[in-house]
């Protein structure tokens, strides 16, 4: 198996970020809003308080009425003064907190916006490829007055190779669009060993073809709760993968056994390899290695798959060497 092509990173525009920027400015206005009207009915509940006890406060115990009204507003004013002044603390300190907190809210909406436009954007880079070369070649036989019958056949079936090509690409659009959606597949109860040998049966002509040999090796069968179109995309994928970077005389190994609770498959190949600092983004969406082909979207689309059904999949490769692919699924008890 072979990296994909990376893709053009989404970076953030500036008037993308200016609108986060200044969303994340009116949310903490309105958290320090919320705060300093709360703070201000807090003060004057104080203030009131304290001017209703010194008012209240006998006059006996000082020598006039004139010395009882000087206390009184002397004590009121430094009152004041340090309710004025911890209420501005109070909210200085509250609009960084707010600030801080806004940010905190609207950065999943930042990551998902961002999501979907690099998404967007490599899916348009991936899409006009094909289209390209669709509209070279048609422009190429209506540039020749007489185009001969060769000309004509490869041109249509050039065509029909892209076409192809989209067609995939749209169905794993569709696919990605749906699990965004958290769209739960129907399940059922499925024999894991019978799914891995339908669609290694359907892969040997191609494989054959290569002079690639594909083996299987399994013990008692092993039940899970899964959804059966899922899973044979999951090791069309895979097995598709195998083979294309799998040279003549070369071979894969499609293992099945049981860990404890789980179900193992792993899927193993003697092919090119993927270079070590690829294999942390290898499961990303149209993440690609120099010069390979595809849409990228092959193994994202397992990831997905494989998370529907509360499992796990992992990789380890050596350039030049193999790959090996790891499925963990839980066992139906």
């Amino acid at each position: 198996m072979a990296p994909h092509l990376k893709p053009s990173e989404g970076l953030v525009t500036a008037s993308e970020y200016n609108v986060f920027f200044l969303a994340r400015l009116k949310l903490t206005g309105i958290y320090v809003l919320i705060l300093a009207v709360i703070l201000l009915g807090f003060s004057l509940l104080l203030y009131q308080s304290v001017q209703h006890n010194l008012t209240d406060a006998s006059e006996d115990d000082f020598a006039g009425i004139e010395s009882h009204h000087h206390f009184v507003q002397n004590t009121l004013a430094s009152v004041q003064n340090e309710i004025i002044l911890i209420d501005l603390i109070i909210l200085v300190a509250a609009a960084g907190v707010s600030y801080v907190l806004a940010g905190y809210t609207l950065k999943p909406i930042q990551r998902s916006v961002e999501a979907q436009k690099a998404f967007s954007e490599n899916a348009s880079h991936e899409l006009r490829t094909p289209l390209a070369v669709m509209k070279n070649d048609a422009e190429v036989l209506l540039r020749n007055p007489n185009p001969t019958k060769d000309l004509v056949h490869t041109t249509l079936h050039s065509n029909i190779e892209e076409i192809d090509r989209m067609t995939k690409m749209a169905e794993d659009l569709l696919m990605l669009a749906r699990s965004e959606n958290r769209t739960i597949p129907a399940m059922e109860k499925i024999e894991i060993t019978e799914v891995a040998r339908s669609v290694a049966g359907k892969m040997y002509p191609l494989a054959e073809k290569k002079g690639v040999n594909i083996k299987i090796s399994s013990g008692t069968p092993l039940y899970i709760e899964g959804n059966k179109a899922g899973l044979e995309r999951v090791f069309i994928n895979l097995l598709q993968n195998a083979v294309e970077h799998t040279s003549k005389n070369g071979s894969i190994v499609i293992e099945i056994l049981q860990e404890k609770s789980q179900s193992v498959i792993k899927i193993s190949d003697s092919g090119s390899g993927i270079a070590e600092k690829d294999l942390p983004h290898i499961f990303k969406r149209f993440y690609k290695g120099d010069g390979a082909s595809g849409s990228g979207l092959g193994l994202s689309i397992v990831k997905e798959l494989i998370d529907q059904h509360g499992g796990s999949v992992s990789i380890e490769s050596t350039k030049g060497k193999g790959t090996s692919i790891a499925i963990r699924l839980p066992l139906l008890v």
